[in-house]
């Protein structure tokens, strides 16, 4: 008899207009937002807001509503949190890249019988919007993230 009760540890991430859902093996770091953003042209993408500072490397920090085309929220926060990801899909050309996040990352541990009704209209990029408890959370599609990195040359001098 399978084990349905197994649970992933997940981080819980509050962005403009939305909140994410990711599995903690794929966040190398969460980090107060007290790097400096460095523009790479004045013609990037609104999906770039362009590269930081981490840990002596050059990491392309995402605008992740504008990726996930999330609705645009005005807020008054002013002190981010940065999530640095592992890059899965070509960790020789991204091998980092980071999103902004409104608010500290929750720990949770979820299970299947947790995440109910599924949303079938996710929008792009995103793999799947499902209902934790009373809010709809987002799971971003990944490798659609960093196909969209490099579409752009991040990693470039």
């Amino acid at each position: 008899m399978p084990n349905n009760n197994i649970a992933v540890h997940c981080l819980l991430i509050h962005v403009y207009g939305a909140k994410l859902l990711l599995p903690n093996t794929v966040i190398a770091e969460v980090t107060s937002d007290n790097n400096k953003v460095e523009l790479l042209t004045n013609n990037q993408p609104n999906w770039l807001l362009g590269v930081i500072n981490w840990r002596n490397q050059r990491v392309p920090l995402l605008s992740i509503e504008e990726a996930l085309s999330l609705p645009v929220v005005t807020s008054s926060v002013k002190k981010h949190h940065i999530v640095i990801l592992y890059g899965l899909e070509s960790t020789q050309t991204i091998p980092f890249y980071a999103l902004r996040a409104i608010d500290v990352p929750r720990i949770l541990a979820v299970t299947e019988e947790i995440l109910t009704n599924p949303i079938t209209d996710v929008g792009r990029g995103l793999a799947f919007k499902v209902m934790y408890n009373t809010e709809t959370v987002c799971l971003p599609d990944l490798t659609y993230l960093e196909k969209l990195l490099k579409t752009f040359p991040v990693y470039s001098d």
